[in-house]
């Protein structure tokens, strides 16, 4: 198969899949097919045409981690710490064993301890709009919730990104620079917006009512300077957007602004060039039923765990794990620092398949919601534009840490 042919193909997929997980009332279910799809064309793909696949999916890998860091708002200082803690904690248990079975499946362990990061984590924007319709107890353990899931993706994303050059053979002190200066960036947003903040609100104001060209168009410009200074350009995009999450009240507006080519083009484009990454024959060895076992085992101990322990600790029902259950944002992350870091084919196809094997447990629970999670239409948008697109919380705005203060205060700082 050529790129065109593969291009074409794509094209049909984006013209098809839409409107076939409709029909079948699971749009959830979108994002993982354009992986499957991805696995099954890569099959009749040469090496140098998966490549140019790899390279055509950073594009949407751009994207994607920019939207991670829209939807990240971490709540008040004072609970910061209370919700990292808990966070590490419910991680910590679960690297051991998924490290092990990865290890089991034939794939070096420290791949195997990446994949592991990445599978005890969650991704905020797959799991809130289970959180959104779940039945909380009050308003109190509904916060305390939102903010245990946005402190365990912060966590896993950070120590994907120390990951990256421990598996590029960098030496300790490199890494450890390489964290501060990811952190440091971080925090340097975050100041700089306390005093920037009725400037860039005014800028962002200006570039919502341009055409999305023209915003995805600064977005890559942005990534590409931050990598010619040092700092990858998924890196760049998520702290840049940290800092618009952190500086305005525009983040809602500016991610439905980038989703007719964010949701529609891109991010599928980076799914279906994750797939091409994994060699279908794969599905022949024991490394993919190996990995769909791993993906549910993980899912049943999570909810005993989370019943015995961390219910009790966050205020919950015990049914409220399966919230934390989609992952696939974060898989997808540590696929590409896999790949980057020449992972061999086992490594690839392990992490992505108990990846998929998980948030689709969760994508057919009913546990404790009134909807699973395959029937809502997939998207990368930061939690607040449900609020914009006719999705009410039972939760006061107020009480909502990823709801963001109010312009005049973020203006005082």
């Amino acid at each position: 198969m050529t790129i065109l042919e593969g291009a074409v193909l794509l094209i049909l997929l984006l013209l098809a899949l839409p409107d076939f997980c409709r029909r079948l009332e699971r749009p959830g279910l979108l994002y993982p097919l354009y992986i499957v799809a991805g696995i099954v064309a890569g099959a009749f793909m040469g090496e140098p045409v998966r490549h140019v696949w790899r390279e055509i999916g950073q594009f949407g890998f751009v994207l994607l981690l920019f939207s991670v860091g829209l939807e990240i708002e971490l709540p008040q200082r004072r609970r910061t710490l209370k919700a990292v803690r808990r966070a590490a904690l419910w991680m910590a248990w679960q690297l051991p064993p998924l490290t092990a079975i990865g290890w089991l499946a034939g794939v070096p362990w420290p791949h195997a301890l990446v994949a592991a990061v990445a599978l005890a984590s969650t991704s905020v924007g797959m799991a809130y709009p289970l959180w959104l319709h779940h039945g909380f107890p009050d308003s109190g353990s509904r916060r305390r919730f939102l903010e245990w899931i946005v402190a365990a993706e912060v966590l896993g994303i950070l120590l994907l990104a120390g990951a990256d050059p421990v598996l590029g053979g960098a030496v300790w002190w490199k890494v450890v620079l390489k964290m501060f200066g990811l952190l440091a960036a971080a925090v340097l947003a975050a100041l700089v917006a306390v005093r920037g903040a009725p400037h860039l609100t005014r800028l962002l104001g200006y570039g919502l009512k341009i055409q999305v060209h023209f915003l995805v168009l600064a977005i890559f410009a942005i990534a590409a300077l931050g990598q010619r200074l040092g700092l990858a350009a998924p890196k760049t995009a998520f702290v840049l957007g940290l800092f618009i999450s952190r500086t305005t009240d525009q983040e809602a507006q500016l991610s439905h602004r980038l989703e007719p080519l964010r949701d529609r083009l891109f991010v599928p484009v980076f799914f279906f060039s994750l797939g091409t990454l994994v060699e279908p024959r794969l599905m022949l060895t024991l490394v993919f039923p190996l990995a769909v076992i791993t993906g549910m085992l993980l899912f049943v101990l999570r909810r005993s765990t989370y019943g015995w322990f961390f219910a009790r600790m966050l205020g919950t029902a015990p049914a409220a794990h399966v919230i934390a259950a989609p992952m696939l944002t974060i898989a997808a992350v540590a696929v590409e620092v896999l790949a980057h870091a020449g992972a061999d084919q086992r490594a690839l196809a392990w992490t992505l398949a108990s990846g998929l094997s998980l948030t689709l447990a969760a994508a057919f629970a009913r546990i404790g919601t009134t909807v699973p999670l395959a029937e809502f239409e997939p998207s990368m948008a930061a939690p607040q534009a449900w609020d914009h697109t006719g999705v009410q919380s039972t939760l006061d705005v107020e009480d909502s840490p990823l709801a963001g203060p109010a312009p005049a205060e973020k203006k005082e700082g």
